[in-house]
């Protein structure tokens, strides 16, 4: 079956209400665990049905925000959403005052009782307007970044229509990129500075409500960290400084010297004098040379990626009206990933397909987990399949680079670990913006600029006027949509670069350790997963030091 042929239709809410309140009663009056067990596995399939319905919803949105009809159905789940949760919640209490708790422990396994916990100390029924204004602002904000429209030289251009030439071998064109990016911010500054700050109003009240000081105990809670806190994040946030900030001034300056610039500005974006490298053809060849290179890499990756074109679970197409950005998102009862991307003829296309791969390929591989919860592990463990999947495939990027695959393999490494600054940056601007929700949109931008002074030493916006006056982040839809998700994506970094390490030592056994961390999905906790995969904490400061010195002889001995 075809993602066109997918069944789709709208939840009756009203009956999945009355149903789900007369399974609780049941499950609250059972008499034996073995009934207990079958309640809670016929709700998970109910769970399935309307989180697969939710998903068609909101990528149908995502590819088409302008389709009225796309609209109106991602608004009904967006409403809808808060609600369920407060039915789930529900459930989720009467699970945790079981009198047969023993026996669903031993049956569904100590994180399924942890992450219970979590989601009882981070939700209550008050909040369920909260979460709706709170589903709506961040609709607005990615509706306002899908609608952009920018005329360049005869063409009509959206923000990800601009990246090819934010990377054109000409100075000049990758300035005037930059330039209508600025001018678009610019525009819509007041329209950004508004939605983000209610967006942080609505979520310290939701803080409020559940009896915290601010928002980050709350958000952390959200994302189910149930083995570290913000201030192991904070220490491991001072480990990028200390490590991976010089590294990353080293690299830019070598840069410069390859370029010929006295002075480097944020959009001297190029590696290499004669350009960065191109996959040489677009969407059709990328996804042929992929299918190659997956059938090759193992019999799993196979019979998964044949799946994905054969059913056509990919959109990959850059047009006007599509939701920006790349992602993956599934529809779990019928056991399928979807790949969303944007693809604009840059080396960045073939990164994309290989980091929404790899969720996909997680997704697929642990899609017979007992548990909902289960299918998807938390968001640090879930970038570890996306991002070692970008080094795992490394062998075959010759498919797509051709003779400018030692260029694609050194920008990769490279910008990798310049990401992590960055990455870390964000995540600390994050933490001050929820310690201080009442600054105003002026101070919240003195204070980025303050922050990239640590995490990105030296960077500089020429005359881009809202750009050098600190609305950088404004383009990062995760500090709008999915507050403190981006510090996981270089938890992750970390340990990814741990597989790329072992991948040059040993692929059979990290590709076996790599198939053996996707099957586990979320049935344990991040550091658990890490040690399961056979690689180190990213809390770990000795490994900060062993990748730092790592990833520097390689960029040395590989230096073109």
């Amino acid at each position: 079956m075809k993602y066109s042929d997918f069944p789709y239709k709208r939840i009756d809410f009203d009956q999945f209400k009355n149903n789900v309140e007369k399974m609780i009663t049941q499950f609250e009056l059972s008499t034996s665990p073995k009934n207990q067990i079958e309640i809670i596995e016929k709700y998970q399939n109910i769970q399935k049905e309307i989180q697969t319905n939710g998903s068609i919803a909101h990528l149908n949105f995502a590819r088409n925000t302008k389709d009225p009809k796309a609209v109106e159905e991602n608004k009904f789940y967006d409403g809808i959403g808060p609600e369920i949760a407060a039915i789930d919640n529900k459930f989720t209490k009467a699970i945790n005052t079981s009198k047969f708790k023993k026996d669903l422990l031993e049956k569904f396994g100590k994180h399924f009782f942890d992450l219970i916990n979590m989601e009882l100390k981070s939700f209550d029924p008050k909040l369920v307007d909260l979460m709706k204004q709170e589903n709506e602002l961040s609709n607005e904000y990615r509706s306002l970044l899908a609608g952009a429209e920018m005329d360049y030289k005869g063409k009509t251009l959206n923000l990800a229509g601009l990246s090819p030439y934010m990377q054109d071998t000409d100075r000049e064109t990758r300035k005037e990129a930059y330039q209508l990016m600025d001018s678009f911010f610019n525009d819509n500054g007041q329209k950004l500075d508004t939605i983000f700050d209610k967006l942080v109003k609505v979520r310290h009240k939701k803080a409020q409500v559940l009896n915290f000081e601010n928002f980050i105990p709350l958000g952390y809670l959200n994302m189910n960290r149930s083995d570290y806190g913000a201030q192991e994040v904070s220490e491991y946030r001072k480990q990028i400084v200390k490590h991976i900030v010089p590294l990353v001034k080293t690299i830019n300056e070598k840069r410069k010297d390859i370029l010929g610039y006295d002075d480097m500005f944020i959009y001297d974006t190029l590696y290499f004098k004669e350009g960065n490298p191109k996959p040489k053809g677009g969407v059709e060849f990328q996804v042929k040379q992929a299918k190659t290179m997956y059938s090759e890499l193992s019999k799993e990756t196979k019979d998964f990626f044949d799946m994905m074109v054969n059913e056509e679970l990919m959109d990959l197409e850059n047009r006007a009206g599509k939701s920006g950005g790349g992602f993956c998102t599934s529809f779990p009862s019928l056991e399928r990933p979807y790949i969303f991307a944007n693809f604009n003829g840059t080396d960045h296309d073939v990164t994309v397909l290989t980091h929404e791969a790899g969720h996909a390929f997680q997704c697929y591989q642990s899609r017979n987990q007992p548990i909902n919860r289960y299918l998807w592990p938390t968001y640090e463990a879930c970038e570890i399949h996306s991002m070692s999947m970008e080094f795992l495939t490394w062998d075959w990027m010759h498919l797509f680079f051709k003779e400018d695959t030692d260029k694609f393999l050194f920008k990769h490494l490279a910008g990798s670990l310049a990401f992590l600054p960055y990455g870390a940056l964000v995540d600390h601007f994050q933490h001050w913006v929820y310690e201080n929700p009442n600054a105003t949109p002026k101070e919240r931008k003195l204070q980025w600029l303050e922050l990239e002074k640590t995490y990105q030493p030296g960077k500089n916006y020429d005359d881009l006027d809202f750009l050098k006056k600190g609305g950088f982040w404004q383009k990062q839809a995760h500090i709008y949509e999915m507050p403190f998700y981006y510090i996981d994506y270089t938890l992750a970094q970390i340990c990814a670069f741990q597989f790329w390490i072992r991948m040059q030592e040993d692929k059979e056994g990290a590709w076996k350790d790599y198939l053996e961390l996707c099957k586990a999905g979320g049935s344990m906790s991040f550091l658990d997963l890490v040690k399961l995969a056979g690689i180190k904490s990213p809390f770990d400061p000795k490994v900060f030091e062993e990748v730092a010195n790592s990833i520097n002889d390689w960029l040395t001995e590989n230096s073109l």
